[in-house]
Parts: C-alpha cells; structure tokens; sequence
C-alpha cells in the first residue's frame, strides 16, 4: 500500500491580540514609540526600560507576539515570541497583518511613530517597516539579527527612506561587536543610511541611550 504524506492546510481565523501602554494617553499631539519585545518575553515587563522614556511624555506601546509558552518545562514563568522556524512565512504575513491592524486601531498608521525592535523583536520590527502599511519617523534595531530573507530589490524603501539605528551593549552574552559591523555592512551594501552606537551593558534597552536617540 502507497502511504501519502500528509497534506498542510490553511484557513483563517479571528483571534484576540494583547498589547500594552506606557505613559500618556495617545492624542493628536503624542509622541509615540511602539517596542517588539524580544524571544521568550512579555511586553508588560519588557516595558520597564521604558519609564524614563514615559516620564519624558512619550507614550509606548507594547504589542505581545502571539506565541505564548512556558520558558521553563510546563509550568511558571510565560514568554512570548514573533515566530520559530515552523510555519514561519504564514507567521510572518500573520504578524505584519497583525501590526497594521494595532496601528490603524490606535490611528497611527499615518502618524509616523518611532519604532524598537529588540532581540527577536529586530528581525519583526524590518518585516513590518518593509512589508507593512505604516510610515515611521525613525527605526531603532536593538541587540538582534537582522532579517536575510528580505527582497533587497522591492522591499527596502521604506528603510531607505527613514532613519535607522542600531544598538549593541557591550557585554552583550548573545552577540559581539561583529554583529553591528555584520549589520552595517549588509546596510551599506543595500544603500541603507544608518547609524551604529554601543553602551555598557548587556542583552537589555539602555534607558540613557534610548532616551539619548529619542531626543535628538
């Protein structure tokens, strides 16, 4: 008897996404930040580094990846992630869609908010500003790879066209200073102006120099 393999299918669904706040309410005049958080984290604590920026009168938002998992075994301490390597283009269209969505429900799309992406978050953060509906007033990648599997021939516009940088602390235990030459040289290759900056610290948002970027 001829076994088939199984066949992979796909249809949509409706589901509820979470998000969080940090700061004022948004109105006409906020400046906002949206923050993707990184592998295995939840956007409520990922939202500490943040208070200085708050104080300052910035309001951010935290979307929550819709993966949800126990970090350790089958039970305690939960995370979140973007996407893993199963299904991965159907989760990239899934959270991109999902994005546009989050900034037309906070009437952001034509706002040009500021936008983080930390750790895993980077890789999400240049599938949305390339492939999404919305315009940014700068991008910030923090301490994460950026995504190789971009169309460098009809997607990078938007990233040509807005300011970008890119951070890395300087004891960082996932990654090196070759990770920013690596990004710079991939940048510089596609003809992506951007800046690079280091701060003492390890896999975390620096405050002081978030607070810096934002400022200027």
């Amino acid at each position: 008897t001829l076994c088939m393999p199984p066949e992979s299918h796909h249809f949509e669904v409706t589901k509820t996404a979470r998000y969080f706040t940090l700061g004022p309410e948004i109105t006409a005049n906020s400046r906002v930040l949206i923050a993707l958080h990184g592998y295995g984290q939840l956007p409520q604590f990922f939202l500490r580094r943040f208070q200085p920026l708050a104080d300052l009168g910035w309001t951010i938002v935290a979307p929550e990846g819709f993966h949800r998992f126990y970090n350790e075994g089958t039970s305690g301490r939960v995370g979140a992630s973007w996407m893993t390597k199963e299904d991965r283009l159907t989760d990239m269209v899934d959270y991109v869609r999902y994005l546009d969505a989050l900034a037309a429900h906070l009437d952001l799309t034509n706002r040009k908010p500021a936008l983080l992406g930390f750790s895993q978050g980077v890789a999400t953060a240049a599938r949305w500003a390339s492939l999404g509906n919305v315009s940014f007033k700068r991008l910030i990648f923090w301490a994460g790879v950026f995504p190789p599997d971009l169309d460098w021939k009809d997607e990078i516009q938007p990233l040509i066209s807005t300011p970008i940088d890119v951070a890395l602390g300087n004891s960082d235990p996932f990654f090196d200073t070759q990770l920013l030459r690596d990004t710079s040289s991939l940048l510089e290759t596609h003809g992506i102006p951007h800046r690079s900056h280091t701060f003492d610290g390890g896999h975390a948002v620096d405050s002081a120099l978030l607070t810096q970027l934002l400022s200027e």
